[in-house]
């Protein structure tokens, strides 16, 4: 097993099952139950089941089961517009989007909520569903955090050709990795909006990215090797945004911030958590434990897995609204590199 670096450190189940454990029967409250622990020495005990029951048909066991709900679970559908013509006209940025679309869960009971991220096509070209997992945009601002503090994120960007007015830019940037002695990734993003005028609009829409180094982050290996049930009309194929590469936009936003261009920052299509999100994502993963009765041996509690954590802060959105959890307020919430990732 590949060890983390430090600042990258979490509880295991055993060390939160010696905290002052609290038991929860239902998922219904449960979010206020996470918001309202103590992270120093409280932890919960949850026999309620989150992911949810349809994953498991054919005998799966949790851990296949979580795995086939990260891939094929609810996303929430971004009213985006739907061709070129549309987004060129559209005065509508991302951001006003989503917290349009991520406003509707307020409207929802939360333990009905299971949307495990969201999702949005490109308006030109390939039509490639993009998704971006909750989970990963809390991993993404850990990790941008952790590399403020090893030197940045490297980005350079190739963007004085004239298509970059209608087609965005090409952005390279080194990574740094969350695994000890290990190098950084080297990821490309493509169609990135940096010029101000109107082909922004369509441009966003078609973000993706690659990695070049040759071999990707543990987490694209386990979120991309995606088969569509044999009754889905949608294709297996999907760029599904992880941490390194919403972390590699962060750094593209900083790194235009400081030529006084603020267009990747107004176009950015990943939401960015508050620091109360933040807090709520560290809780759920060092604080709270699941039963699960799959589990071989004789302990039957275990950590959260990506598609729980997900579907619980799809949950959060719809408890305390979109402005409390998935935007960044700098005067509220501070810089995004000073949020405090440390187990306490």
């Amino acid at each position: 097993m590949t060890n983390k670096k430090s600042f990258f450190n979490e509880r295991t189940s055993a060390e939160i099952l010696k905290m002052d454990l609290k038991r929860v029967d239902r998922a219904r409250g449960l979010v206020d139950k996470i918001l309202a622990l103590n992270p120093a020495g409280e932890a919960l005990q949850l026999m309620a089941q989150i992911t949810p029951g349809r994953f498991y048909a054919g005998g799966l066991d949790s851990r296949e089961a979580s795995r086939k709900c990260f891939k094929h679970g609810e996303l929430i559908a971004l009213s985006q517009p739907y061709s070129e013509y549309e987004a060129l006209a559209s005065k509508e940025i991302p951001l006003a989007v989503r917290m349009r679309d991520f406003a509707k869960l307020q409207g929802m009971r939360e333990e009905e909520i299971n949307f495990v991220g969201y999702s949005w096509r490109p308006v030109v070209g390939e039509k490639r569903k993009r998704i971006v997992p909750f989970v990963f945009l809390l991993q993404a601002e850990q990790l941008f955090a952790y590399s403020e503090g090893v030197g940045g994120i490297e980005v350079k960007s190739y963007d004085d050709a004239r298509r970059v007015t209608k087609e965005g830019a090409t952005v390279v940037c080194k990574v740094p990795s969350r695994t000890e002695k290990h190098g950084r990734y080297l990821v490309t993003l493509q169609h990135v909006p940096v010029d101000n005028g109107t082909g922004k609009r369509a441009a966003v829409w078609g973000l993706k990215h690659k990695f070049d180094s040759g071999e990707e982050p543990g987490h694209t290996t386990y979120s991309d090797i995606r088969y569509s049930w044999e009754s889905a009309r949608e294709g297996s194929d999907v760029v599904r945004f992880n941490p390194h590469s919403i972390a590699a936009y962060i750094a593209v936003i900083k790194h235009y911030n400081t030529q006084h261009n603020l267009t990747p920052l107004e176009m950015n299509p990943f939401a960015l958590p508050s620091k109360l999100g933040a807090d709520f994502y560290k809780r759920m993963t060092n604080n709270v434990v699941i039963f699960d009765p799959t589990l071989t041996g004789k302990q039957k509690f275990r950590k959260l897995h990506l598609d729980e954590k997900s579907i619980l802060f799809g949950r959060l959105i719809g408890n305390v609204g979109p402005q409390e959890s998935v935007y960044w307020d700098p005067a509220r919430d501070g810089r995004l590199k000073d949020y405090d990732w440390k187990v306490k």
